[in-house]
């Protein structure tokens, strides 16, 4: 992680970004050059729900302005399986100098990067000979083992386990991607804004999508069919460490066992019920707040 980057003053009088980019597409360019993910080579990993929190767009807007950086402008690649980006031009305005500490930086940063493709990609824009060779050496598979003296078969089987275990934590991930969460939302409350874009990210990471609808199912019943109302809801299950419709089941089961009732109701149900919890501040509550965090 570096404490910070090189922006070129010239990016602004680039014709294609006077003329081409959107407000969108400066500020994804711009942040896809300095976050703190970046690396020395111009390789790095990242997820787009990162992206898209640290921004503040939804995912599927990551995946739009992704979609033309990679197709219409061709100046990054994104390996969907090892989450690594790559800028293409960043060799020509970022290694432009060597040294032992730059040489050190550059070859540990290279032993780290999965899809050797990116690493080729990259160098083509390297104006440095020597870094230039040190890239090339990295891209070409053969070359890095012997390089190593590593038994190519053992590393083979090592880099197909590594990489099933990549795929099932990515699909781990999608099965959570925020944009089943906003999909569901649009389709049921209303549209999404910025707000709302960063609450169903902090959502989908801490319930399952299933127990997300239950909770929607839940304020339309109600007739409260709002983010505030849906929001009461989930962080009261929330708090009695209720994460998927599984856990509600039976923490309903385990209530109506104890025993808990009252008027023929178990405690899920009463809390469920209890519309204070869900009920927007008073102006009076807001005001106070308002003074507190000034």
């Amino acid at each position: 992680m570096a404490i910070f980057r090189k922006i070129h003053t010239q990016f602004w009088r680039d014709d294609k970004v006077l003329e081409e980019y959107t407000p969108e597409c400066k500020i994804f360019m711009v942040y896809i050059l300095s976050n703190q993910n970046t690396t020395q080579i111009g390789i790095y990993k990242i997820t787009k729900k990162q992206i898209a929190f640290e921004l503040g767009y939804s995912v599927e807007t990551i995946n739009t302005l992704m979609d033309i950086f990679i197709n219409k402008y061709k100046t990054i690649k994104y390996n969907e399986e090892t989450r690594e980006l790559a800028i293409k031009n960043w060799g020509k305005y970022n290694l432009d100098r060597t040294g032992k500490p730059m040489m050190d930086c550059i070859n540990k940063e290279l032993k780290e990067v999965k899809d050797k493709s990116l690493i080729k990609y990259v160098s083509e824009s390297i104006p440095k000979k020597e870094i230039k060779d040190l890239f090339d050496m990295y891209s070409n598979e053969n070359s890095y083992h012997h390089t190593y003296n590593e038994s190519y078969e053992n590393i083979g089987q090592e880099k197909e386990e590594e990489k099933e275990k990549e795929k099932e934590e990515y699909k781990e991930e999608e099965a959570n991607d925020v944009g089943r969460y906003a999909k569901l939302y649009e389709e049921n409350v209303g549209i999404i804004n910025q707000l709302v874009s960063e609450w169903l990210i902090y959502i989908s990471e801490n319930i399952d999508i299933e127990l997300f609808k239950r909770a929607i199912e839940v304020a339309t019943n109600r007739g409260h069919v709002n983010k505030g109302y849906i929001n009461g809801i989930i962080n009261k299950w929330i708090d009695n460490n209720i994460r998927s419709l599984k856990d509600l089941n039976a923490y309903e089961v385990s209530s109506k066992n104890k025993g808990d009732r009252i008027n023929g109701k178990s405690r899920y149900i009463r809390e469920i019920e209890d519309e204070s919890i869900y009920q927007k501040p008073s102006e009076e509550q807001i005001r106070e707040i308002q003074r507190l965090l000034q």
